[in-house]
Order: C-alpha cells, then structure tokens, then sequence
C-alpha cells in the first residue's frame, strides 16, 4: 500500500460553528505513521492558527488524489492518550445534546496542560474506622444501592438533614472499592470539598484521593488528571468538572446536594448540568448514579416518584441520626412587626436576644444572607437616582471593605458619588444589606452588650472573602477548631458544614429569592432556608433557627419552618402541571446580544419568526422579550424561550444549531432571568 497515503481524523479543541464539520481530516507526517491513536493530543495548523487537536480515529489509507490539499499534523503532544473512547462517546453526546461545538466540549473535559507537574501536597489525615452503627433505613438504602452496582441506575437518596445520607455513600463506596473500581464524588462548591476530603480520607486514607477544582494550579490538576488516569487514585472529589474526570474503571457516581444550582455550567459553552452528564456516564459505564439531598430539585424528584424511565431508585431517610435531638426549631421573625415596633435593626429582637443566649452557653452561630456587599445599591434621596453599571445597567453594589461601587456582573468598579450625577443633590442614601453590612452592625450591637469583654471571632464567607486559593480551608478549619465563634455567609454556607456545637442560624432575611420573577423562585427559597436551617442542632442539643422575613405567609417560608418537604412539594408540583413548567415540559433560553439595542431585537425577532415557521408540534415560542439583565457587559440582550413537551427536543435542536453563531443558547436552563 505504498502508493497510499495515511490520514487521521481530528477534533480541533476550539469553536467550530455548528453548521460546519466538527472533525477534520490530516495527513500523517512520516515521522508520526504508526504513532497515533484515538484520544492522543496533537498540534495541527486550523485556518491562520496552529492549536491543539484530539485524535479521534485510527490512520486511514487514501489515495494520494483524495489527500490534495489536506493539511498534515505537526507534533504529536505526549506518547499516550489523554481521553478514552468512553469520553470521547460522552463529548459526542454533550455537544449534541447542549448545541455545542464538539472542540469546545473535549476543551473543557480535559486541564490545561502545564510544563511541569506537581503534586499538590493535600494534608493527610489519620485513617479511622469507625464501628459506625446502621440506621433501619441507612441499612436498608446500602442494601438497595449495592443491588444496583454494575448496572446502570439512578438512585435518589432523600435524606433530611443530618439523616446520614454520607454514612450511607461510605458504606456503599467500601464495596465499590473491593472491586477495584473508581467512584467520582460531586459536591456543589469548593468550599466543600476540603470538608469531603477530610472526611473519606480519614475513612479510605488520603493516598486514594483525588481532588479536582478551578483553586489547583495548572500543574496540581494535570498531576491528578495523571494519577486518576494511571488508576492510583480511586476516589475523585470535586465540583461540576469533576465529572469529567478520566477514570479509567468507573464503578459509582455520587452527587450530594443534587438541587444546587452550581452544578449547572451558565457562564461558557458547554452549559452542562453535572446531573445530566452523571447520568450518561451512568449508562456508559452501567454503574450506578445516587443523587443525594434533603431537598432535591421538583424535577428530579417527581421523575424518581413517578420512575419515568424505568431506571430510577427512590430511598429515603426521614430521621436524623440522633432521633432524640430531631430538628432544630424555626421561629418566624415578622420583620413588618419589628419596623411597627421602631425596630429599625437589621437583626430582630428574637435574633439579638438568641445571639447573646448562645454566646453565654459557648455555641457557634451562623447568620446567613444570601448578598455580598455592604448595601444593595445606593439612591438620590431628592431625584430617585440609582447608581447603575455603565456596561450592564443595573444597580451597583456597595462594599465596605474597598469603599467603591462594585458590579456583581461584570466586576467594573466605581468611585461612590459625593454627590447624585443627575441632579446634584447631596442627600446620597444606602439601601438594603448585605454580609459586609450584617458583619459591620453585628460589631456594632455586641460592642453594646458586651461592654469591655473582648468581641468574640467573627468571620465573613462570601465570594470577596475566599478569593484567595486557601481560602476555603482555613476558614473551614477555624470553624470545626471553634476559633470561630460567629460565621457571616451566603449560600456557600447553606449545606454541609457539619459541625456540632452550631447553637443558632439567623436566616436575616428570607426574601432575597422569594420575589425573583423566576418560576424556581418559591423552590429556591425552600431549599436554601431549610438547607442553611439544617445546619443548627447536629449535636446532642436541639438548636435554633431565627428565620426573618417580611412574607411569613408564603407557603414556601412556611413550609421550611416545618422541615415540610412533601408539603411543599405537593403544592409546587401542582402549579408546574397547571402552568406547563418542568417537568411538565422542556425549556431552552436563546439569547441574542448587540452593542446596538435595535439590532438585537432584530436578531431576536428573525430568530423566533425562524423558529415558528417550522411549525413543529408543540412548540412554543416566547418572546422577544428584554433580558433580565437587558445590558450586560456592553452588550443589549433580548431574549427568546422556547417551551416544548418532554420528548421533542430531537425536533427542533437541528434548529437550535443554525442559530447558534447568532446567540447564546442554554438547554435545560436554571433559571429564565
């Protein structure tokens, strides 16, 4: 066949629009024949550039006729595959599945490769057994769960909190272990992963563990990237991406905290759910998926309900650990009483007087709020002026720390005006709070009560605040020591930090969500107040919960005040069904984005007549409408969203593919804002 040349079919890791191929084909360099395999990366020039390609076949014979012109791979990166056919098959499915070019997809499966490697030195911890006693129900959802190894199920762990769902992985995990197989352990942040790291290395010991985050250095993840493909690491924890570890023997999928909503990509394609990528991955290597939460998503649950595909699993565990203690007591704080009361405080009387209670009887205290910031934004009291993003056009947010106006959006940060830009009046108020304010008027009161006694630590946990790479752990480890007395957070803090000696979490205020014009706004209050509620009482005392607000009435608020997920589920699954929102249907938000307004509603406008002209059954086009958010980053964005029934998606996404160099699609979006 030496009249034959050889080429090789290519992934170019980068953008390709969707109305093109997604592979290419080279040739094969003399030097390089008999070299290549599928999933190895190479160097190929692509238009003006040389970039990285993946392998995607085996070399191929052609006469040398049907080669004119073919470009030919320069270097071959590496001596083994980087990605196995497994992947490569998942990669397929995403990009077909999200409307992704295939290059982005493999791009964001595989670290960015580093000159060196370097171990990234995780702090061992002691190994320890514990004689750990079953629960009826844990034992019952062990033995459940490893009938379903080696096959290919969904298992939907409903656990309130501290009901032991993680007791209930480890055992599972042992098992999975003793054959020799790999499991993926997803948790929803990385402020997580360094309590999930301390808690199975101490179980399977830290030289089976592997973590992987955006924190790591280029060089930490491409060692562990290493380790994990070599087989030496078995246990792989981490956020969202951590799904894409390149396990090589995978024989179990744990993803706690199934609800969160950082388990879903929004900000670059692919604008994956780790669920959903869990889920194939299940069906790839037949092993098991459990999804693990006290408050799973409305959808998830009712597919685990009702077992639409036949494959679902659903357990449960409705006791806590410790029976006797049970969950902690909320009480409701109507701060429209407190304001009548001249009750101006941010903090209630009920929440002043449990602070200084738990302080006394040496217990740690969380006060969450869902906002970073000093003040949500700041207004001319004589012209209602509100300083705005020059790029985004919202409110810009006060910060205490730096004293400047910051946008939450797009980071831009600006002076605060000494006096209003439209009127030049003087009188410039701050409106609204955030952890910095929380922080700055909790001082304030204990400097009042405690006189000359020494302020006990008080620690801030929101995005500002753990910017830095070890940010996460140091303050984690401070709070399980109990130098911490006083933790301020966001949502980082609403699940898993376990810690016994919690006496009191003050909810400051539980609307922040509840008015969103999003129809997961009353699902995503009840699960972040039960979440963070969820944290007090772990130990052998009930604790308390002080939940503020100003809609004591609404069904969701009074639902997390009794722990009451099957009532709030009822009444929520009802208005899905009534309105046609998931999972009744399918959801796809396009959005289309100009430097000019008007022509991003034309862009809009002819994408949604595109849209209805092909008059598919039962889809529905919605809009144009004005984003949310309707300037972002300079950009003027107007927005379509198409509704259609659950399985008609393999109808209009050859659709979806045309538009995608025109706009931002995001299948399966988590929220419509």
């Amino acid at each position: 066949m030496s009249n034959f040349k050889r080429v090789i079919n290519i992934i170019p890791l980068t953008s390709v629009n969707l109305g093109s191929t997604q592979i290419f084909t080279y040739s094969v360099p003399l030097d390089l024949q008999d070299k290549l395999r599928p999933g190895q990366l190479v160097k190929v020039p692509f238009g003006r550039r040389v970039i990285l390609g993946l392998v995607s076949s085996m070399e191929m014979h052609r006469l040398p006729k049907e080669t004119k012109g073919l470009k030919e791979i320069q270097e071959l990166i590496g001596s083994i595959p980087v990605i196995s056919d497994k992947h490569v098959a998942l990669a397929n499915w995403l990009a077909n599945y999200y409307v992704s070019p295939l290059g982005l997809v493999v791009k964001a499966m595989l670290p960015r490769f580093a000159k060196k490697v370097k171990d990234p030195g995780i702090v061992g911890y002691e190994k320890f057994n514990p004689d750990y006693i079953l629960t009826d129900h844990q034992r019952y959802a062990v033995s459940q769960i490893t009938n379903c190894l080696g096959r290919s199920a969904t298992i939907m762990l409903h656990g309130i909190t501290g009901s032991g769902k993680t007791e209930v992985y480890m055992q599972v995990i042992e098992r999975v272990l003793e054959s020799g197989k790999q499991i993926i352990v997803l948790v929803p942040e990385i402020s997580l992963t360094a309590q999930a790291i301390e808690r199975f290395a101490r179980r399977f010991g830290i030289d089976r563990i592997a973590l992987l985050h955006s924190k790591l250095k280029d060089s930490e993840r491409l060692w562990m990237w290493q380790k994990i493909w070599e087989g030496e690491k078995k246990i792989i924890i981490g956020p969202r991406s951590a799904v894409f570890a390149p396990v090589q023997d995978l024989g179990l999928i744990v993803m706690d905290e199934e609800h969160d909503p950082s388990f879903k990509q929004y900000d670059q394609h692919p604008k994956y759910h780790a669920r959903d990528v869990a889920g194939k991955l299940s069906e790839i290597w037949n092993c098991p998926l459990i999804l693990g939460d006290a408050t799973p998503s409305i959808a998830t649950y009712y597919r685990a309900a009702t077992n639409a595909d036949g494959r679902t699993v659903l357990l449960a565990l409705p006791h806590r650990i410790m029976a006797d203690v049970g969950l902690p007591k909320v009480r409701v704080a109507d701060m429209r009483k407190e304001i009548a009361a001249k009750n101006f405080s941010i903090f209630s009387e009920a929440l002043k007087a449990e602070i200084v209670t738990k302080l006394k009887g040496d217990k740690q205290i969380i006060l969450f709020l869902n906002r970073r910031g000093a003040a949500t934004f700041i207004m001319c009291r004589d012209c209602a002026y509100v300083s705005t993003c020059d790029h985004c056009q919202v409110p810009l947010v006060y910060h205490l720390s730096t004293k400047n106006l910051i946008c939450h959006h797009c980071g831009k940060s600006y002076d605060i005006p000494v006096t209003c830009p439209a009127c030049g009046g003087a009188r410039i108020k701050y409106f609204g709070s955030g952890t910095e304010a929380v922080e700055e008027e909790l001082v304030k009161f204990l400097k009042e009560e405690l006189g000359s006694k020494p302020l006990p630590v008080i620690v801030r946990m929101d995005r500002d605040s753990t910017a830095k790479a070890d940010a996460h752990k140091t303050i984690y480890d401070d709070w399980t020591a109990g130098k911490t007395r006083i933790l301020i957070g966001t949502q980082m803090i609403s699940k898993g930090w376990d810690v016994s000696r919690v006496g009191l979490v003050g909810i400051v205020s539980a609307d922040t969500i509840l008015h969103l014009p999003d129809y997961r706004s009353n699902e995503r209050t009840f699960q972040i107040l039960t979440q963070v509620a969820g944290r007090a009482g772990r130990g052998s005392e009930p604790g308390t919960v002080i939940l503020q607000t100003y809609n004591p009435e609404n069904f969701a608020i009074q639902a997390a005040k009794l722990h009451d997920y099957q009532g709030f589920f009822a009444k929520e699954i009802a208005v899905r069904e009534k309105f046609g929102y998931p999972p009744f249907s399918r959801l796809v938000k396009i959005v289309f984005s100009s430097p000019d307004s008007r022509k991003a509603l034309v862009k809009a406008e002819t994408g949604a007549n595109n849209l209805q002209a092909q008059n598919i059954s039962g889809l529905e086009v919605i809009g144009p409408v004005p984003s949310f958010i309707s300037k972002l980053r300079g950009q003027y964005r107007y927005q379509l969203v198409l509704r259609a029934p659950v399985n008609v998606q393999a109808d209009f996404y050859p659709l979806l593919g045309k538009l995608s160099g025109e706009a931002d699609i995001d299948i399966d979006p988590e929220s419509l804002l």
